[in-house]
């Protein structure tokens, strides 16, 4: 079996081919070992690794910042490149990224940030562009309403409701004949579980505190110097003096202009990036069972 197989013509031809590429490679082995473990170090290998270290991709400023260079710092960047180089060299030859899922989702994110660094390659933003966005996407600009106010508390935890309403409607009467100023209101009433004093807060944290029900009356009460209620919260029954209350607006664009600036980049930025990553998808054949 064996002397017939030596003298299929296939297989000769295998052989010799063996032999020649085994002779080839022995006889230029050094320039074989020369192309394995020579580093040639281009300007354009080193824009690209100042731009990928700074981690920023504006190829202009790199080049420039590349020629201002002195010898010294110049020989460093090279080095630095080629211990890189070496070590990367090195990692493949030992096959390092096969099967390692760090290294895959180390890789996976790199080419997720390559996607994004195009955005510094985009067309600056005009204000034509930022009125246009703020235009279409107002209601994400409205500024809360906003009170300002100091209560008394009376609870309903330790009696009925009708008995801490009583009580309260007694306070209220006090704390009108006697005129308490906003910063005596500590001296009348119970503990609250919060705060005593609301100075410019928001509608949702009102409400987070005393409930919705509370959080409506309140913004329906008109400023002055008189105390009002009871209002009734999910803990008791309040007595409100009311010194300043501001509804919900849409502010204007100069007040929110730089606002709008950085969610129209943060836009701009991520469409970018997936048209970057549909592009290269493209190039690929998916397929699934």
């Amino acid at each position: 079996m064996i002397k017939k197989l030596f003298k299929e013509p296939l297989f000769q031809f295998l052989i010799i081919a063996l032999l020649l590429l085994g002779g080839e490679r022995w006889i230029n082995a050094e320039d074989y070992a020369y192309d394995q473990y020579h580093i040639a170090v281009t300007d354009q290998d080193l824009l690209q690794f100042m731009q990928l270290r700074a981690k920023t991709f504006k190829p202009d400023q790199a080049r420039a910042a590349l020629q201002a260079l002195s010898p010294e710092d110049r020989q460093q960047l090279i080095d630095d490149y080629s211990r890189n180089e070496v070590l990367f060299r090195e990692a493949m030859a030992l096959n390092l990224d096969k099967n390692d899922q760090i290294i895959r989702r180390r890789l996976i994110q790199k080419m997720d940030y390559l996607a994004q660094g195009f955005y510094d390659e985009s067309e600056p933003l005009t204000e034509a562009d930022l009125r246009k966005y703020y235009a279409e996407n107002q209601a994400q600009y409205e500024k809360a309403a906003e009170v300002t106010f100091t209560h008394v508390y009376v609870s309903s935890q330790s009696r009925s409701v009708d008995e801490a309403e009583t009580l309260a409607e007694q306070l209220l009467v006090q704390l009108n004949e006697q005129q308490a100023p906003f910063e005596n209101a500590s001296r009348y009433g119970e503990r609250f579980l919060y705060n005593r004093n609301y100075v410019n807060r928001e509608d949702d944290e009102i409400g987070s505190h005393f409930g919705g029900s509370f959080q409506a009356n309140v913004f329906a009460l008109t400023t002055g110097s008189q105390w009002q209620g009871p209002i009734q919260s999910d803990y008791g029954w309040h007595l409100v003096l009311l010194v300043k209350n501001a509804p919900a607006y849409i502010p204007q664009f100069e007040e929110v202009s730089s606002a709008v600036l950085a969610d129209v980049q943060r836009q701009r930025q991520r469409e970018i990036k997936r048209l970057a990553i549909d592009k290269l998808m493209a190039k690929y054949q998916i397929e699934s069972e």
